[in-house]
C-alpha cells in the first residue's frame, strides 16, 4: 500500500480517521473537493481535495486481497489504467485466473498482517508492542462505556450541565430547547451534546447558526472546550470558494460549520445552498430572537424573518438543539412556536398548547408535593390515580419512583429544559460599586448619543487621558483597594484597551495584561494565562468588548466597567465573566461614571429600573426593547432642561414596577417539575462520579509519556505537572495531530479549567485519537520477539501470544461495537500447541517479559520458523471459534438493548406526545440493521509476540 496524489473515479481508499467505514469508492471529484463512497457502511463523505484523510490502496505482486464476493486472490502483476489500477490475479488453487479492476475489491482490507511481518524479520521493539496493547485496551474499554463522548470536554463536572448532555446527546436526531438561565452554561450543554454526537457518529454534519456578534465566541469555544474544529463561514470565506469554483457549494466543503444567521438572511443564494448542502445538527442560539404570534383575524401563525428562515431548516434537518435563556420572555405564542419548531405535528395549534400549559400545571403542583416532606393527602392520592393510574406509598423510594413516571409522562420534558439559579444554587451574588466622577470639562452633553457616552473613541491616539477622571480613579484603586487581587477591566474598543495598558503598565507600574480583537488566538492564549498565573502574573487584564465573550475569569470576583455598553445583554455577559458557576466569591462591580452627563442616566437605568448590577434580569432586554424609544430621549436630552428630569424619573419608576410584576410572573410560573426533569439529581450524581473515578483511574499520563519517549517525539516534564511536547527531526511515527509549534498539555481536568493555553488530554482528545488510529491502521508494535524468564518452562522452549481484532463494518451511528462482548482475542500457545489463555493472562506475564536484542531475535525467528506459523495457524482457528459466539451474544444485547427502549417510548406515547413516531421509527430500523450486519463479523489479525523461555 501506498498513497497517490492523482484522484480517478473509480479508486479505492481507506480513511485514515475512521477505519471502520470499510474500503471506499471514489464516486466524484472537482477542483476543492471530492466524494468517497463507503458501501459497506452506507456512507458517503465530502473531503476537501487539497488535505483529505485518506490513504490509497494498492497491491504489489505476491500480495492477496478479497473481492467483493469474498473469494481471495493473489497478484501476479498490476497495470495503472487511466489512474485506476487493473490486477491480474490467481486464485488460491491456481486453477483460475483473471483480471480485475480495483474497483471489485472487497469491502474488508486487511493490511500489514502481523505473521507476514515476523517472518520477514520486521520486529518491533518490546515498549512498542506493549504500547500497542496498552491502547487497543483502552479503545475497546472507550467503545463500551456509558461516558463516551462525555471524557473529552474541557468542563467542570456540573452535575445539570452534565445530566442534560447525557440525556440528549445520546438520542438519535435530538430535537429540543435548552432554556437554562444565563451563567448556568447552555454553550457548554450544546458543545456537550454535539461532542457526544459527533463522537458515537449519530452526527456528522452540523450548522451552527448565531447573531454575528457571537461567531467567534462559539468557534473559541467549540475549539477551547472541545476539541472541535469549526469553520467559520462570512460572506468573505464563501466568496473566496465561489472565486475558485462558481459550481461549488461552499456549505458542502466543510462538516462543521458556524454562520452568522444574517448571512443567511442577507443573501438568498447563500440560504439555498446551506439548505441543499443538508446537515444531521442545527443549533441556534439566541432563539428569543425567533419571534411568532397567530393572526387574531386569520388564525394563522406569522413568524419575523429569522423564525421563517430557521423553520425552512428545521423542517429538513433531522436534529435541532435552539438555546435561549428566556423561553417564554416574548410571549407564550413565541415560546409556542419555537417548541413548534422542533415538533411541527406534536405542537399543532397555539389553543391546543395552552390547553395542555393547564394541565401541566396540576403535574406540577402534585409534583411540588412529591419533592417535599409533605404528606399525601386523600385528594392528592385521586390525583396521582388520575395521572398515573395508582396511588403512590408514603415513603421515599416511592415517592421518588412517582416523580419520575411524572416526569416520562410530562408534555415538555423531552423537549425542554431549562435549569434556574434557584434550583442549581451556589451563586454567591454581586455588588455594583458606582464610582461619580466629575466630567471633563470638554465632555459633550448634547448631540449623538455615541459622543456622549463614549467620546475617548473619537480621540484613538489617546488624547482623551489627560483630563479623564477615571483614569487617577483607575490608578488609585489597583494601587489600594485591589492591590492584592485579580481584576478584570472591559471597554469597548481595543484602542481604548491599549491606552489604558500603556498607562497602567508605563506610568503605574502595574504589571497588566490586554485581550483584544486586534490580538491572535495565541496571544489571547497568553494573555489569559499571564493573568490566571498567581504570585507574578498580571494583576489586570484588559478586554475590549469580545472580553465578555468566549472566556470565563471564575478566579477574579473584580470587575471593572470602565464604559457601559448600549445593551442590556451584552452587559450581563460582561458580569457573566466572573458571575458563573464555579464563582467562589460575591462579585464585586465597579462603575465609574460621569456626573450629570448621558453615563449617568444609563447607569441609573441599569441599576434602578433593570437592577442588572445585583441580579439577572430575565426582563431586562424586554423592557428596554418596549421603552427604546422613551430611554433615548431621556438619555440624548441634558436633565436640566425643563421637564427633562421629571421625565427621566418617571420612567425609571415605570419601568422597575413593570420588571417586578414581570419577575412575580414569572416566578409564580416556575414549573419545578420541569426543572427537576432538567436534572435529575440521582443520574446527574451517578454521572459526575463515574467521570471523577475516570479522572483518577486515568491510564492517559504513564502510557502518554511513555509512547512519547518510545517514538522520539520531544516532551519536558514542568513542575506544574504540564508537559510541553514539540514534534522532532528524529520522530518514528507520522501521522499525529501535533502542530509544528507542539503544545502544552494537562491530564488534570481541575488545571485544564485554569490553564486555557493548555491542552487537556483524555482518551478522546484529538491528539489522542491520532495516536490510536496509527496504532490501529499501521503496524506500530504488531510484533515483537522477547525473552520469558522463567525457571518453569523449559529453557529455549517457545511461548507465542496473538491478538486479534473484532470488527464490525457499519454505519457509526449505529455503534455496534458497544453490543461486542469482546473486541480483543488473545490466544496464549506453548510450543507444544497448548492452549495457556486463560490460565495466563497478559498482566500475569508483564513481569517476566524482558527485551531481547534485534539479532537475536530475528535468529529466533530464522530457526523457528516452522513452529511459529504452525502455532499462528493454531491461534487462527481458536480465534474463529469465538468470533461465532461472540455474533450471537452481541445481536442478543443489541436487539434487547434497543427493544427495551423501543418498548419505553411505545408505553410513554400512550402518556406524553412528546414522542416522536419518527423517533421511534428510526430506533426499529436501526434495530434490523444492526442484528443483521452483527451476523458479519470480522476477525482481524492485530499483533503477535514470540517469546523465548530463559533463567
Amino acid at each position: 500500500m501506498n498513497e497517490l496524489q492523482d484522484f480517478a473515479i473509480g479508486q479505492r481508499w481507506l480513511s485514515d480517521t475512521e477505519s471502520e467505514l470499510g474500503l471506499g469508492v471514489l464516486v466524484d471529484v472537482d477542483e476543492r473537493t471530492i466524494s468517497i463512497l463507503f458501501p459497506k457502511s452506507d456512507e458517503t463523505r465530502v473531503y476537501a481535495r487539497a488535505n483529505a484523510p485518506l490513504s490509497r490502496i494498492l497491491f504489489k505482486q505476491g500480495d492477496w486481497f478479497t473481492d467483493q464476493e469474498g473469494q481471495e486472490w493473489q497478484v501476479e502483476n498490476a497495470e495503472n489504467v487511466h489512474g485506476v489500477m487493473r490486477y491480474n490475479v490467481v486464485c488460491p488453487n491456481g486453477e483460475q485466473r483473471k483480471s480485475m479492476n480495483e474497483t471489485r475489491l472487497g469491502a474488508n482490507i486487511q493490511l500489514a498482517r502481523p505473521l507476514d511481518r515476523l517472518l520477514a524479520s520486521q520486529i518491533e521493539s518490546k515498549e512498542w508492542y506493549d504500547l500497542r496493547i496498552e491502547a487497543l485496551l483502552m479503545q475497546s474499554r472507550m467503545a463500551i462505556s456509558p461516558l463516551r463522548g462525555l471524557l473529552g470536554p474541557r468542563v467542570g463536572l456540573i452535575p445539570h450541565q452534565l445530566y442534560i448532555a447525557h440525556e440528549v446527546g445520546r438520542r438519535l436526531a435530538p430535537r429540543v430547547l435548552l432554556a437554562d438561565e444565563v451563567g448556568l452554561g447552555k454553550t457548554i450543554e450544546a458543545g456537550l451534546i454535539i461532542h457526544q454526537q459527533l463522537q458515537t457518529g449519530r452526527s456528522e454534519r452540523i450548522l451552527i447558526l448565531v447573531p454575528d456578534s457571537l461567531q467567534y465566541q462559539w468557534m473559541i469555544e467549540m475549539r477551547r472546550r472541545f476539541n472541535l474544529q469549526f469553520s467559520l463561514f462570512d460572506l468573505t470565506r464563501t466568496a473566496s470558494i465561489k472565486e475558485h469554483d462558481e459550481d461549488t457549494n461552499p456549505f458542502l466543503t466543510e462538516q462543521c460549520i458556524i454562520a452568522s444567521i444574517d448571512l443567511l438572511l442577507d443573501h438568498d443564494d447563500l440560504k439555498q445552498q446551506a439548505l441543499d448542502a443538508g446537515f444531521d445538527l442545527l443549533v441556534i442560539d439566541e432563539a428569543h430572537h425567533l419571534t411568532w404570534h397567530e393572526d387574531p383575524e386569520t388564525g394563522e401563525g406569522v413568524g419575523n424573518d429569522r423564525y421563517d428562515l430557521v423553520a425552512e431548516f428545521a423542517a429538513q434537518t433531522p436534529g435541532v438543539l435552539l438555546l435561549t435563556a428566556t423561553p417564554e420572555q416574548l410571549g407564550v405564542d413565541s415560546h409556542f412556536a419555537r417548541l413548534r419548531l422542533l415538533d411541527p405535528q406534536r405542537f399543532d395549534t397555539l389553543d391546543h398548547f395552552l390547553d395542555e400549559e393547564a394541565q401541566y400545571s396540576q403535574t406540577a403542583q402534585i409534583a411540588e408535593v412529591l419533592m417535599s416532606d409533605e404528606p399525601l393527602t386523600e385528594q392528592h392520592q385521586e390525583i396521582l390515580v388520575e395521572l398515573l393510574g395508582h396511588e403512590v406509598e408514603q415513603d421515599g423510594e416511592a415517592r421518588y419512583r412517582a416523580i419520575n413516571e411524572l416526569l416520562d409522562r410530562h408534555g415538555t420534558g423531552r423537549i425542554l429544559f431549562r435549569n434556574t439559579r434557584e434550583a442549581i444554587s451556589g451563586f454567591p451574588g454581586r455588588d455594583c460599586i458606582p464610582a461619580a466622577l466629575p466630567a471633563p470639562a470638554h465632555w459633550p452633553l448634547t448631540g449623538k448619543l455615541r459622543e456622549q457616552m463614549w467620546f475617548e473613541e473619537t480621540q484613538l491616539d489617546g488624547a482623551w487621558m489627560e483630563h479623564d477622571a477615571r483614569l487617577p480613579w483607575l490608578m488609585d484603586i489597583l494601587r489600594k483597594d485591589l492591590k492584592h487581587k485579580k481584576v478584570l477591566l472591559i471597554a469597548r474598543s481595543g484602542p481604548v484597551v491599549e491606552s489604558l495598558e500603556t498607562a497602567l503598565r508605563i506610568h503605574g507600574g502595574i504589571r497588566t495584561a490586554m485581550f483584544h480583537e486586534g490580538m491572535s488566538l495565541l496571544e489571547r492564549d497568553q494573555a489569559a494565562a499571564y493573568f490566571a498565573e498567581e504570585g507574578y502574573g498580571a494583576q489586570i487584564l484588559l478586554c475590549s468588548e469580545i472580553g465578555s465573550e468566549g472566556r470565563n475569569f471564575q478566579f477574579a470576583s473584580d470587575l471593572i466597567l470602565f464604559d457601559l455598553p448600549a445593551n442590556p445583554d451584552v452587559l450581563e455577559q460582561r458580569i457573566g465573566r466572573l458571575d458563573r458557576i464555579g464563582q467562589q466569591n460575591r462579585i464585586q462591580i465597579h462603575v465609574p461614571y460621569f456626573v450629570g452627563t448621558a453615563q449617568e442616566r444609563m447607569f441609573r437605568w441599569y441599576n434602578e429600573a433593570l437592577n442588572i448590577f445585583s441580579n439577572i434580569s430575565p426582563t431586562a432586554q424586554t423592557l428596554q426593547e418596549n421603552h427604546i424609544v422613551a430611554l433615548k430621549d431621556c438619555l440624548l436630552n441634558d436633565p436640566s432642561q425643563e421637564g427633562q428630569g421629571e421625565a427621566f424619573e418617571a420612567l425609571l419608576e415605570q419601568v422597575n414596577a413593570e420588571r417586578m410584576a414581570l419577575e412575580d410572573e414569572l416566578q409564580a410560573g416556575r414549573d419545578r417539575l420541569l426543572e427537576f426533569n432538567s436534572c435529575r439529581p440521582k443520574v446527574a450524581a451517578r454521572i459526575v462520579k463515574a467521570l471523577e473515578d475516570q479522572d483518577e483511574q486515568n491510564p492517559l499520563p504513564d502510557f502518554m509519556t511513555r509512547f512519547l519517549a518510545a517514538t522520539n517525539i520531544d516532551f519536558e516534564e514542568q513542575s506544574d505537572g504540564t508537559l510541553i511536547v514539540r514534534p522532532s527531526d528524529q520522530m518514528q511515527v507520522e501521522g499525529l495531530l501535533l502542530d509544528e509549534e507542539g503544545m502544552t498539555a494537562t491530564f488534570s481536568r481541575e488545571q485544564a479549567q485554569q490553564r486555557e493555553d493548555a491542552q487537556y488530554i483524555t482518551l478522546e482528545h484529538p491528539f489522542t485519537n491520532s495516536i490510536f488510529e496509527m496504532i490501529h491502521t499501521q503496524s506500530f508494535g504488531n510484533t515483537s520477539v522477547a525473552v520469558l524468564k522463567s525457571a518453569a518452562i523449559p529453557q529455549g522452549s517457545l511461548m507465542m501470544e496473538m491478538w486479534f481484532r473484532v470488527e464490525v463494518i457499519a454505519p457509526k451511528v449505529l455503534n455496534l461495537a458497544a453490543s461486542l462482548p469482546q473486541q480483543l482475542i488473545r490466544v496464549l500457545l506453548n510450543e507444544n500447541g497448548q492452549d495457556l489463555s486463560a490460565k495466563i493472562n497478559s498482566a500475569m506475564l508483564h513481569p517476566y517479559v524482558h527485551r531481547l536484542d534485534m539479532s537475536n531475535a530475528r535468529q529466533v525467528v530464522k530457526l523457528r520458523r516452522e513452529v511459529i506459523e504452525e502455532r499462528y495457524k493454531q491461534a487462527e482457528q481458536l480465534a474463529k471459534a469465538q468470533v461465532q459466539s461472540f455474533s450471537e451474544t452481541a445481536r442478543k444485547r443489541y436487539n434487547d438493548r434497543l427493544q427495551q427502549e423501543i418498548d419505553r417510548l411505545t408505553y410513554l406515547k400512550e402518556h406524553n406526545p412528546s414522542i416522536r413516531e419518527d423517533e421511534l421509527e428510526r430506533l426499529k430500523e436501526q434495530q434490523a440493521q444492526g442484528v443483521q450486519l452483527l451476523e458479519q463479523l470480522s476477525m482481524v489479525p492485530d499483533s503477535i509476540r514470540v517469546m523465548v523461555a530463559m533463567k
